[in-house]
């Protein structure tokens, strides 16, 4: 569901951010002003230089961190009531792995439904089904340091849609990882993402990674703040041609506003 019709899932209404620094008594504004409604089943992504506020804006999402001021709506809720009925039901995929050692995949995929408190027969088969799902059959109790990379963040994402999340957040996700690597993961998710109809919001510096997953695109300044806004039509993602005429009007976008040095592969 990615049309205009679908309802909104997410409504920011003109919030702030800001912090007081405890050393020097500094007032930090991370986000000022900023307003986009997020579609149900949209594939939005945020775009901007390091600094920008675009974490803090996902902590804010999270309900670990209240705006200032403004208005942060799930399903027409406050960030805090829509988490208290709905626990577990926005996660969060970091760069990091944040696998732990000491535990095998299965066990790490489950982790997010062992604090949901999901019966433990039912916890082990969501997890293995999702490892399946991401081409980890076979290393279900393979330890960490026993997978690449890649098959690490498989893992991460496993434990994410495990939990059967209507929101996924992307923090850098596929940042860390070599290009191929990261390509192919990049498709396997956006297979997984369609088939599961979630709504992902995600932020990278990758102006090609943006215009190969998401639907639009937003830009944002530092503090955060919207200073652009590019819808990306399917046929983009086939159309290396066109998706550097995308690329370069973002990129246009980012160094006319955004004060970032960014740019394509050639």
């Amino acid at each position: 569901m990615n049309g205009n019709a679908a309802p909104a899932k997410i409504v920011v209404q003109n919030i702030a951010k800001t912090f007081t620094q405890k050393k020097h008594g500094l007032k930090i504004t991370a986000i000022k002003d900023l307003t986009f409604t997020v579609k149900e089943g949209e594939y939005l992504v945020i775009v901007g230089k390091t600094g920008a506020g675009k974490s803090v804006f996902f902590d804010c999402l999270l309900g670990l961190k209240e705006v200032s001021s403004g208005s942060l709506l799930i399903d027409g809720q406050p960030v805090k009531q829509f988490l208290k009925r709905s626990y577990g039901r926005i996660t969060r995929i970091y760069q990091e792995d944040r696998l732990l050692p000491w535990r095998t995949a299965t066990e790490n995929a489950k982790l997010g439904l062992e604090i949901l408190r999901v019966p433990e027969q039912e916890q082990r088969a969501r997890a293995e089904h999702w490892l399946r799902k991401l081409g980890l059959r076979g290393f279900e109790h393979s330890y960490a340091n026993e997978l690449s990379g890649g098959m690490r963040q498989r893992v991460n994402i496993a434990r994410a849609f495990a939990t059967s999340p209507e929101i996924l957040l992307m923090d850098e996700a596929f940042g860390g990882l070599d290009e191929v690597t990261a390509q192919r993961l990049r498709r396997d998710f956006i297979k997984l993402a369609h088939e599961e109809q979630i709504t992902f919001l995600m932020v990278t510096h990758s102006i090609e990674e943006a215009i190969e997953l998401g639907n639009r695109i937003l830009i944002f300044g530092a503090p955060a703040h919207l200073i652009g806004e590019v819808r990306i039509p399917p046929e983009v993602a086939q159309n290396p041609k066109l998706a550097r005429q995308y690329h370069d009007e973002i990129l246009s976008i980012l160094e006319a506003k955004g004060g970032i040095e960014v740019g394509m592969e050639e």
